[in-house]
């Protein structure tokens, strides 16, 4: 079961614009001047979409994940397996650094990359030049595309749950999802979290929580890699 949950995004073309008139706005009011005009009806001409941004529910580590392969039936103990891994982590990395790449069946392929600063010609770059090794990972047939397997589950962004339990705590009532934090705001902007879909308000009576919410999406590269979905600033 994948968990998600719902963060709005900024679809304008002109978002810099938009965002920028935000912050003449917010400085306006910061210092009890009126906002310009202009700057009000171009915030209004912000447009948002609705995105899923997948959410974690637990970090496994390699003695959890050796565990979970051992409960399978496997003929091998958790420290067998443990073992194993970890003598896989430390040959991955030598034969990586040795400049090979790896193909793990459908797993796939794991190779490292170059991030170097420039030189003005090829004579004069040498390997002082290269700032970062990175390790890529492109994954095999059955890492593809999960999709087809997989089973979806909406729930609240971290933000939002800990607003709640701040709330619960401060002996409030209701929190405002447009604005978990409290911090002083004019309105979604790209990034902001509106995690209610059915409107903006979180109820705590009882402990109970209503509304959806957002958190930090994923990722296939090694190192942090391209995001599904419209990464999360907020």
């Amino acid at each position: 079961m994948i968990n998600y949950s719902i963060v709005m995004r900024s679809i304008n073309s002109n978002l810099l614009e938009i965002n920028q008139a935000k912050g003449r706005i917010k400085y306006a009011k910061e210092h009890n001047q009126e906002p310009a005009q202009a700057d009000l009806d171009l915030v209004k001409t912000e447009k948002q979409h609705a995105y899923a941004i997948a959410q974690y529910a637990d970090v496994m580590n390699i003695e959890k994940f050796a565990r979970h392969i051992s409960s399978h039936g496997c003929v091998y103990s958790r420290a067998d397996i443990s073992a194993i891994l970890y003598m896989a982590v430390d040959c991955m990395r030598e034969m990586l650094l040795e400049g090979k790449k790896i193909r793990l069946g459908d797993l796939g392929d794991f190779s490292v990359s170059l991030a170097s600063k420039g030189a003005e010609s090829a004579d004069k770059f040498s390997a002082q030049n290269i700032t970062a090794v990175n390790v890529n990972w492109e994954c095999g047939a059955e890492f593809k595309n999960l999709l087809a397997d997989a089973e979806f589950n909406l729930v609240a962004s971290r933000k939002a749950q800990q607003a709640v339990i701040s709330a619960i705590k401060d002996g409030k009532t209701v929190v405002d999802l447009n604005n978990p934090d409290g911090s002083p705001t004019d309105g979604p902007s790209d990034g902001q979290q509106t995690e209610s879909p059915n409107g903006g308000q979180q109820t705590t009576d009882n402990g109970q929580q209503t509304g959806g919410g957002n958190t930090q999406g994923g990722g296939t590269d090694v190192n942090g890699g391209d995001n599904t979905t419209p990464p999360d600033f907020g």
